[in-house]
């Protein structure tokens, strides 16, 4: 069987990061606040949607990104953060294993690798640029 990193890898990932990792119910399933260097991340997500919130959180924590108000670099920085993400939690002979055990059904394998469809199909663009 496959390996996945782990949440407590991530939360090790965080303090090794100075980043100080918190819980809060309801809103947005995850923010960071550069200058408090905090993640929070909401209650009652699964699994896959919290390491990969939280796995997403970390790459604006990695950047040091603040919201700029400009729609264009907010929307860069988003991307950044879900690629960040996608590297951290996934790795091409996880996603094979999966993908040939789950005759590549894309939910299955999100699932598999306890990530959500929205990091695994990020995952899947960035390994095509990467092999082209």
């Amino acid at each position: 069987m496959w390996m996945t990193i782990s949440a407590v890898e991530l939360h090790l990932l965080a303090e090794s990061m100075g980043v100080q990792l918190q819980r809060h119910t309801g809103g947005h399933p995850g923010w960071y606040d550069h200058h408090r260097r905090i993640i929070s991340t909401r209650r009652g997500q699964s699994i896959g949607q919290y390491k990969s919130v939280l796995a997403h959180e970390l790459g604006h924590a990695a950047h040091r990104d603040t919201p700029t108000g400009n729609g264009h670099f907010d929307q860069r920085q988003e991307r950044r953060a879900d690629e960040y993400a996608a590297q951290l939690l996934i790795n091409p002979d996880d996603f094979e294993a999966a993908a040939i055990w789950h005759h590549g059904h894309l939910p299955a394998i999100a699932d598999e690798l306890e990530v959500t469809q929205h990091i695994l199909k990020t995952w899947q663009s960035l390994y095509e640029r990467q092999a082209a």
